[in-house]
């Protein structure tokens, strides 16, 4: 089974896919997506962003429909309990999961169930956790294949060699892609080329989302990019360069997904000013005929006060900055090349601007001690801009993951993503028996008592993003939390 297929025909194949409601059912071969819940606890009034349809399954959804295959999506979001996912696939050839960082131990036991049910039945996974340790996951669950990075071109081929069609390539040819053969070796083909060409991507399909049907989406994900040109050592960038689309594009997409009411946008962008002049013109193409609230991603040093007030006139809500620290030990160590001068510099501009600002920041660091958090601490208590503290967390995939690994402070990498899974971003999380304390001048509870203080100096009512006014909600409770057995 090969293919004289080369991958640029692929993606042309994939530019000249129809439109989510032009697709139509062309192949036999089925395909669900499972989407697995999330212990992450966001702020009050931001609950949204656990219910509204994410992108990247909107946009596989767009892509695997786009070619004519049946599919569905589970969306278990509400479900902490995998035991659920019994009998949820039944009758689909194909199952993906998608794999977060916080979703191991929930998708470790789903494919069990799904294994169980139809041994034959292959099971993908997919998503920033699979790209970052692809052969771990193969290693500690039954699914049959991971695809690593970017999945619109290696899923289509994928999909190509299961129906056996004229572009069918042999599993080894598949680029991007980690498998299990029959015998259990894990084999991993060559990486797959980031795309160049964002405008080739499908659009998304939020027709799959069950509970959207016959409703308006009041609020939406959308992007303009992929990657980002910083390169912290906390964080995983699972595209590491930085592509992207043409504003025509993301014009386009705008006016499509308008059909569907979206009174709010999530910019998921890692950094959303890169390019002050592609941000310009970005805010004066796709806000000519449209109007809603948006929040965005950005870095403390991209940014002046003509394009926030641009940003501002077109209907930015908040810009959230990772700050992480003031300490310049810390910051050298995050590799963030930021200072503290740039974050009070941003958090005054947005007070000129009138524009909502939310700060985040990292205890926790190697480089940490009680100098540090005494400048972080004193530096919340004047700037209550500040709207979330978190213990940092060693990301698989991430330079500090790997430096944990070497300098033994993760023993054991399996019980390491378990606890990753449990992690809700709270006060609470360091009583876990799984967490990993990386700072050696602190003592657990010194790092309790700092996160517990910084917490209550800092922005603690919740924000109501609807009202253009920087309006609060009533309730002053800042989290719900979400953990399994609670359905919120």
């Amino acid at each position: 089974m090969t293919s004289q297929q080369n991958p640029e025909q692929t993606i042309q194949r994939i530019a000249a896919l129809p439109l989510p409601h032009e697709a139509h059912v062309a192949q036999t071969l089925s395909f669900g997506l499972l989407v697995p819940p999330s212990v992450f606890v966001v702020p009050r009034g931001w609950e949204w962003t656990h219910t509204a349809p994410f992108e990247g399954p909107s946009i596989l959804a767009g892509l695997i429909k786009g070619l004519g295959y049946p599919f569905r999506l589970f969306d278990q979001r509400d479900d902490f309990d995998p035991e659920q996912v019994r009998g949820l696939a039944d009758g689909f050839d194909i199952v993906g999961l998608s794999v977060w960082g916080d979703s191991f131990t929930y998708v470790r036991r789903a494919v069990e169930i799904l294994k169980e049910e139809n041994p034959a039945r292959p099971v993908i996974l997919g998503g920033p956790l699979a790209t970052a340790i692809p052969q771990l996951l193969l290693e500690t669950t039954e699914a049959d294949m991971v695809v690593a990075g970017e999945g619109e071109v290696t899923l289509t081929e994928l999909l190509d060699y299961f129906s056996g069609n004229e572009w069918a390539r042999a599993l080894p040819e598949i680029k991007g892609l980690v498998w299990r053969s029959s015998d259990g070796t894990v084999h991993t083909n060559e990486p797959r080329q980031q795309l160049t060409n964002l405008d080739v991507v499908p659009f998304q399909d939020f027709s799959v989302w069950e509970r959207f049907q016959g409703k308006d989406i009041p609020e939406i994900f959308l992007s303009y990019s992929r990657g980002c040109p910083c390169n912290c050592t906390f964080c995983y960038r699972a595209f590491p360069q930085h592509t992207y689309k043409s504003v025509e594009r993301v014009k386009r997409e705008v006016d499509y997904y308008s059909a569907r009411g979206f009174r709010m946008a999530w910019w998921n962008d890692l950094t959303f000013v890169t390019d002050k002049k592609y941000v310009h013109r970005l805010m004066k193409t796709i806000f000519v005929d449209h109007q809603f609230r948006w929040t965005a991603f950005s870095r403390v040093t991209g940014l002046d006060d003509e394009t926030l007030l641009l940003m501002k006139e077109k209907g930015l809500d908040i810009v959230l900055y990772g700050m992480e620290s003031v300490s310049p030990e810390v910051l050298d160590g995050y590799h963030k090349g930021i200072t503290r001068n740039a974050m009070v510099d941003t958090i005054l501009r947005h007070r000129r601007c009138g524009v909502k600002i939310g700060g985040l920041f990292i205890v926790g660091s190697p480089e940490d001690s009680p100098e540090s958090m005494a400048e972080l601490t004193a530096f919340c208590s004047e700037f209550k801009e500040v709207t979330r503290v978190k213990y940092l967390s060693a990301l698989p995939g991430t330079e500090f993951y790997r430096q944990c690994l070497r300098d033994g402070l993760i023993r054991d990498e399996v019980m390491h993503l378990e606890w990753l899974s449990e992690e809700q971003s709270i006060e609470e999380d360091i009583e876990n028996p799984g967490f990993v304390k990386f700072c050696g001048n602190l003592s657990t509870e010194e790092l309790r008592a700092i996160y517990r203080d910084i917490n209550y100096r800092i922005e603690v009512r919740p924000y109501d993003y609807s009202n253009g006014g920087n309006v609060y909600l009533e309730n002053a409770e800042k989290f719900v939390l979400r953990k399994p057995g609670d359905n919120v």
